[in-house]
Formats: structure tokens, C-alpha cells, sequence
């Protein structure tokens, strides 16, 4: 039988097929091969329930280690203060496997947050707990995966609450003393919710960029594109060159911010290649 690993529990593959679930084992040369993830679609035995193969993914992530995802939206709030050093780091991933970024301001309720650096991405304004945009986010999920990721406590368990309409996930509560949250998601699990899945993932606040070329991180930033060709060189960097047609848009239609994210997520993988190859 084929059907898509919705949960793992140590040594066991919870799959999902045709509308049942299976508790199933792997054969040492399937874990062997590479690391099962929630999101995998595998090949088992009906009367065993041992994986005996993986089929192949159409990408994955390594934080959160998910599988054949769609969408993932990167899930922000007030409060804890946003991390957009981890926004941007996950929204590289994503666009590295072929991944649909999307940013979730929850907690809208409170107040809303800037979100100035991000034009051209698409932005959903919620609120879980009084339902406000849920609706809306839900509708564009249509048929797809989506993979929730975020910092513990921006209400990443509280949202699907809110899309499943009944509480079936744990919530925690934001520390003031310590100005971060509990993590409540103690494993990787795919819910099925109306004609979608939802992937929750355990919340995070660090966050290594993807294995990428230095130079190919330019590529991965839209607003740079289009004033690029204008750079004096065909590969700059948009850091260190002369003439660099990029840098002088910033803190215009450029946002500063953001780029100056991007230069120290460049200076990261610069460092990062050069410790691999001293």
C-alpha cells in the first residue's frame, strides 16, 4: 500500500491510506537510506505494516524536517517580538526546495505589526482567538500542505485550533518574565483539515540558512532582481562591489532593514564556507 506518514513516535511511522491509519515499522535498509520525516509518502505492507520504500520527495526541509510541502506559512505576533532574521532565514529555505512562503501576523487582535519589508510577499492579518482572517488564510490552503513555522508561543497550535474549530492542540502561554513562550509541540505531526494538511512543528528561535553559495543568495530576493542588471558586475553580490545598483535603492524602495539582514546571512555563509574548506 502507499500512504504519507502523518506522525513518528520514536521507532513508529503513522500512515495515513486510503482514509485509515497504519502503525508501522521500517525496514533497517529504508532508515538506513535517509531519515524518515512526517510528510514522506512510503510504500508498506498491508499485512506486516513495515515501510518498505520511500517514494521520492519533491523537497523537505531541515527545521523544521518536514517532507513534500506546499506552503509554509512563517507564523509571527506582537508579542514574543518578531524574529525577522528567522523570517528571512526560513523564507530562503523555502524558496531554495520550491516552497510557497507565506507570513502569518496572528495575535491581530492586540495590534498589528509593521510589515513594510515584506511587499510583494503574501500577508495574512488573524487573529485565533477571535477568528478574524481565519477563514481567509484557510481558503487559499485549498488542496495543499502546509507547514506551520515560527518561535514558540506566536500561536502556531492555537491557529489550527481555530481552522479545525475544536481544540485539539495544545496552547501555552507567553512568559513576560522571560519575554518568550513554552513550547507546547513536542513532535512534527500532519493534521488533516477540511482539504488540506497542516504540518505543526515545534517552535524554534534559531535557524541555520540552507547549505547555498555566498554568491547565489542575491537570487533569492525579489526586490533585488529588478535593479540588478544595473549592477557595473553581471554576479555582484550587493555587498563589498563598486556601482552596485542595488545598494543604492536601499532605504528607498529597498528596505534597509531587510538588507541588512541579508548582508549578515551573506557574511554567515561566507564564514560557513570558508571553515569548510580551510
Amino acid at each position: 500500500m502507499k500512504g504519507r506518514i502523518v506522525k513518528i513516535i520514536s521507532s513508529s511511522y503513522f500512515v495515513e491510506a486510503d482514509g485509515r491509519s497504519f502503525c508501522c515499522t521500517a525496514r533497517k535498509t529504508v532508515k538506513n537510506e535517509l531519515k524518515l520525516v512526517v510528510g514522506d509518502i512510503v510504500e508498506f505492507s498491508d499485512d506486516e505494516k513495515v515501510i518498505e520504500k520511500v517514494c521520492e520527495r519533491k523537497n523537505s526541509l531541515i527545521r523544521p524536517y518536514v517532507a513534500n510541502v506546499d506552503i509554509c506559512a512563517i507564523v509571527i505576533a506582537l508579542k514574543p517580538a518578531p524574529d525577522f532574521m528567522l523570517v528571512d532565514k526560513i523564507i530562503v529555505n523555502c524558496l531554495e526546495q520550491c516552497i510557497e512562503p507565506v507570513i502569518v501576523v496572528n495575535k491581530c487582535d492586540l495590534d498589528k505589526i509593521d510589515m513594510s519589508d515584506y511587499i510583494g510577499f503574501k500577508i495574512f492579518y488573524i487573529s485565533a482567538l477571535t477568528g478574524d482572517g481565519v477563514a481567509e488564510f484557510k481558503n487559499y490552503l485549498g488542496n495543499k500542505t502546509v507547514c506551520l513555522a515560527g518561535q514558540s508561543a506566536v500561536g502556531k497550535s492555537s491557529l489550527i485550533n481555530a481552522m479545525l474549530g475544536q481544540s485539539v492542540m495544545e496552547t501555552g502561554e507567553f512568559s513576560k518574565k522571560i519575554e518568550r513562550g513554552k513550547n507546547t509541540t513536542r513532535q512534527t505531526s500532519l493534521i488533516k483539515c477540511d482539504d488540506f494538511y497542516i504540518i505543526d512543528t515545534c517552535g524554534f528561535s534559531l535557524l541555520n540558512v540552507i547549505d547555498i553559495p555566498p554568491e547565489n543568495l542575491r537570487l533569492y530576493y525579489d526586490e533585488f532582481l529588478k535593479y540588478s542588471e544595473n549592477c557595473r558586475f553581471t554576479v555582484c553580490t550587493h555587498t563589498d562591489e563598486p556601482d552596485c545598483a542595488v545598494k543604492e535603492r536601499v532605504g528607498k524602495e529597498i528596505s534597509k532593514k531587510r538588507y541588512d539582514r541579508y548582508v549578515a546571512i551573506f557574511n554567515e555563509l561566507s564564514e560557513n564556507r570558508r571553515k569548510k574548506y580551510d
